[in-house]
């Protein structure tokens, strides 16, 4: 076994000859701004003849080089160009992932599978569904359902010994699963949900319209900032402040020595961003002093609730919001009316109800 892992280990970084690893060539940034570095691009497949699509996985082997497969076939990408490794696959790849021990695990229609020291890839076991994503934990990995044509999605965890444990359904495709602190953040729909295993607690991060689905997360080193994405953009999510970092683009993210590696295999480019931590100290900065500033000369009312309502934002977070934010409601029964024609849910009328109470409980009554 202890073999096996010493084999997989090397069998990446003995079949580069040309290829440089992403830390020997653009690095050190001389300054710390936000910079863009394209690694791939559409013109460059077209140089090198493949005409396949890219799988929505990647990641970084331990020569450092970007690890990017088709359905049926293995490349790793440096600064020195792109090369494939080992045998075509047999069957479809959908997703695949590193272990702690360095095992490269790869999902293959619904098995999972390991790559020898010859790069061929060998069955490990069965799954509980087909075509499941995979990601590595500090001790276990995680697989899930993220296939549309289910009821309900599973994210099951992974240990030694090939057992294999569910930890929770949801109703839509889980797209991408990191493990920080001990706790799962999981991308799902529009949202990105926290789950904490030791408590069986589930909660919300953050919501998108209910039509924008979120395709992809990592974090940082530290973990302390979310990076998200969707078909068109990237964003970043830290101290409960979403930041906007591109519009131009979107794709699978993966967090890598100070910077983010996007692949989006629709538009056939890989990006690095660097200068990432600075940008966004910088501008959570200015987006915290905007929003103390409209705090005090804006107060949430019933016109308010129905604007978020039409923005398509879900009830748990309008209710957030709500609890959050000085409110002046008026919960006339016409008013009430009026706010049930316009699709405001009982949910969210009975925050509204509670804040005014609780406004009133303070000594306000109504007044500033």
């Amino acid at each position: 076994h202890n073999t096996m892992i010493q084999t997989i280990r090397r069998i990446l970084p003995t079949t580069l000859i040309a290829l440089w690893s992403l830390v020997t060539f653009g690095l050190p940034v001389t300054d710390d701004s936000l910079r863009f570095e394209v690694l791939l691009t559409n013109k460059m497949f077209s140089n090198i003849q493949l005409n396949d699509r890219f799988t929505n996985t990647i990641d970084i082997t331990s020569g450092r080089q970007i690890l990017l497969s088709t359905s049926n076939m293995f490349y790793v990408l440096g600064w020195g160009g792109m090369a494939p490794v080992g045998p075509k696959v047999s069957d479809a790849i959908s997703s695949f992932a590193y272990t702690p021990d360095g095992f490269l695990m790869i999902v293959r229609n619904k098995e999972l599978c390991f790559m020898d020291s010859l790069g061929n890839v060998s069955r490990l076991f069965g799954l509980p569904d087909k075509s499941m994503g995979i990601s590595a934990g500090k001790y276990v990995m995680y697989v899930y359902d993220q296939d549309n044509s289910n009821k309900k999605y599973s994210l099951y965890a992974i240990a030694k010994g090939a057992k294999c444990a569910r930890l929770f359904e949801v109703p839509a495709p889980i797209r991408s699963v990191a493990e920080v602190n001990n706790k799962l953040l999981f991308a799902s729909g529009s949202s990105i949900f926290s789950f904490d295993n030791s408590k069986k607690e589930m909660k919300a991060l953050i919501a998108l319209k209910r039509n924008i689905e979120i395709k992809s997360l990592t974090t940082n080193a530290s973990g302390n900032t979310i990076y998200f994405s969707t078909e068109n953009a990237i964003y970043s999510l830290k101290d409960s402040c979403m930041l906007t970092i591109t519009n131009d683009f979107g794709g699978v993210l993966k967090y890598f020595d100070n910077g983010l590696i996007v692949l989006n295999p629709d538009k056939k480019l890989v990006m690095r961003i660097t200068g990432l931590e600075k940008e966004l100290t910088t501008k959570l900065k200015a987006s915290k002093t905007a929003v103390t500033n409209k705090k005090a000369t804006e107060t949430l009312t019933n016109a308010s609730v129905i604007n978020l309502v039409k923005a398509e934002l879900p009830d748990d977070l309008i209710i957030k919001i709500i609890n959050k934010s000085d409110v002046n409601f008026d919960l006339s029964v016409d008013s009430m009316i009026l706010l049930s024609d316009q699709k405001v849910s009982s949910g969210v009328i009975m925050a509204m109800k509670n804040a005014m109470r609780s406004k009133s409980g303070n000594g306000s009554n109504g007044n500033k």
